[in-house]
């Protein structure tokens, strides 16, 4: 080897070792400086600086997007502000972590805060067997049922988990406060005297507190109400939650303190732009969107711009109609994570506004911003859903099922938008994929057996499918519907008018069940039972195949 190759082959070595260690050295210096952020950001919420928490964690997650901590963190930051947006970093979390329930029961929580109930539901929805009989689940599903006014499941929830831990005082005060709304008047007032109780010194003496004001409320109670509420804001660990709801009540109860403490809330929240949402959202919903809007706008320029603030801004403009509004707020901004949302509500100004094409490519890239990540596509089906959006929802649920098919709640809704569009086609395909990913969900295979014997598709597996569901539960008139139908059509008429002798008369007025009822005794030239259920049945939302078949039974009559 000579003299020059020799040099040159060191010289590329060295330099390959330099470029290694500078690489491993950035990658050491980012970890460094990510734990060194969130440990900062940790310490400030603690002090509630939510403005330096905030900066520490976005630039941490600007560093590394995945880490489930950082994620968990701004989740806590923006819940205590009470913004929505808390629930797109829970359902982050979860995402990241899906081995680990506290991620999933934790988004479960911040959706019953946010009173986002379809969410709570959702992530209830994706827990495994063997947590569903924990404490914590039969809490949230207890405070799920609570918040719907299922005051009896809620009860018989809460009752399970404190028989789990008999010594839980939150599980206690949750039967208490359930207990508060009872119709027996000494059943309401034990209540009320055990949330009275609760010491001072005790964690939980301002939840109780809160229970307790919310109760006076809803008696009318007002001056009771007020007075529990200024204990509640007098603890050093009140949220700006706490305030607004104070304000609620002076608000509602007329009193002359309210222009004095709006005041106050007004001065706080322009040194935060988490306060200033909350604020304007209540601005927007007791006063007006008008009002709201125009209070945002007086806003420091620097704060406008400052989420979550634009999405207050958003929302006032989109209640006002005021699309040309929401695309100059838009159109000039970043909103990072949020984005997608950003670009979702382009498309819904542009749509409004007639500019079709505009809006597809709007939705087109919010779509595709949101690709692999649950949170995003979770919002992006809310917002289809409650705008009436149809085919891009059904293109959202198709991706979550295709990415997360833990998701059952995507693909019950997806089943649900193909059953209403009569697509028996699409949902047999649906069903096929999702009950060979859960083939011990019988309720899937159910389904799976009902679309295919209308298909006329696969035979043999559905009737296999059919006899299957209908031996796992004889009692379930679906499954015995499906089970009927399918021995219909291997011609056993008697077998199955045997199967369905055993309905319940309460079960023949469901329209669909009556539908194959009526189809079943037709079909056995049974004429005058057919006659009423196939009756009932013309009310029922049928899939064209199960139309046809109801039709061609009257025909027999």
């Amino acid at each position: 080897m000579n003299g020059f190759l020799k040099k040159t082959l060191i010289f590329v070595f060295v330099m390959t070792l330099v470029a290694l260690g500078g690489w491993f050295g950035r990658k050491a210096y980012q970890k460094a400086a990510e734990h060194r952020l969130i440990a900062a950001a940790g310490k400030y919420l603690e002090k509630q600086d939510s403005r330096n928490a905030s900066l520490c964690l976005q630039r941490a997650l600007q560093i590394n997007p995945v880490n489930v901590t950082a994620n968990k963190l701004m989740a806590d930051l923006l819940e205590e502000a009470g913004i929505p947006a808390a629930l797109n970093w829970r359902i982050r979390a979860a995402q990241l972590q899906t081995n680990n329930i506290e991620y999933r029961f934790a988004w479960a929580r911040t959706a019953l805060k946010m009173n986002d109930l379809p969410s709570a539901l959702q992530a209830l929805r994706g827990v495994d067997e063997k947590s569903r009989s924990t404490a914590e689940f039969y809490k949230l599903a207890g405070s799920l049922a609570w918040n719907i006014r299922d005051l009896p499941a809620a009860e018989k929830e809460f009752s399970k988990a404190l028989q789990l831990e008999p010594t839980n005082e939150a599980v206690i005060l949750n039967l208490a406060t359930v207990r508060l709304v009872s119709t027996n008047s000494a059943v309401a007032d034990h209540a009320r005297q055990s949330l009275q109780a609760i010491p001072a010194n005790s964690p939980l003496h301002l939840t109780a507190l809160r229970y307790l004001a919310a109760d006076a409320v809803a008696h009318k109670s007002f001056e009771k109400a007020l007075a529990y509420s200024q204990q509640v804001i007098s603890d050093p660990k009140a949220t700006y939650l706490d305030k607004l709801t104070h304000l609620q009540m002076l608000h509602v109860s007329g009193n002359p303190g309210f222009n004095s403490w709006e005041t106050a809330l007004e001065a706080d929240a322009t040194h935060s732009q988490y306060h200033a949402y909350a604020l304007a959202h209540w601005m927007q919903m007791e006063e007006s969107p008008a009002a709201a809007l125009s209070w945002l706008q007086k806003l420091p320029a620097d704060l406008q711009t400052n989420l979550p603030v634009p999405l207050a801004i958003t929302d006032c403009q989109i209640a006002l109609k005021d699309w040309s509004g929401v695309l100059a707020t838009v159109e000039r901004q970043d909103w990072g994570e949020l984005d997608y949302y950003r670009l979702t509500l382009e498309s819904l100004a542009d749509r409004s506004l007639g500019k079709n094409i505009n809006a597809e490519n709007a939705w087109q890239r919010a779509f595709l911003s949101s690709a692999h990540r649950l949170d995003c596509l979770s919002r992006l089906n809310q917002l289809t859903a409650s705008w009436q959006w149809i085919a891009e929802r059904r293109e959202v649920l198709q991706e979550i099922v295709s990415e997360f098919p833990k998701e059952i709640w995507a693909g019950e809704q997806l089943i649900a938008l193909f059953y209403t569009d009569g697509k028996t086609q699409a949902l047999a395909d649906l069903l096929d994929r999702l009950q060979s990913a859960n083939p011990s969900n019988i309720a899937l295979k159910n389904n799976l057996a009902t679309v295919l014997l209308l298909l006329k598709s696969d035979l043999g597996r559905a009737h296999r499918l059919a006899l299957e569901s209908y031996n796992s539960s004889p009692d379930n008139p679906f499954f015995a519907c499906t089970y009927a139908y399918s021995l219909l059509l291997q011609s056993k008429p008697d077998a199955a008018v045997k199967i369905l002798g055993s309905m319940k008369a309460e079960d023949l007025k469901n329209p669909s069940i009556a539908a194959y009822y009526g189809v079943v005794e037709a079909d056995a030239g049974r004429k005058n039972d057919a006659r009423a259920p196939l009756k009932l049945a013309q009310t029922a939302r049928l899939l064209p195949e199960e139309l046809e078949l109801v039709r061609q039974a009257q025909a027999r009559l």
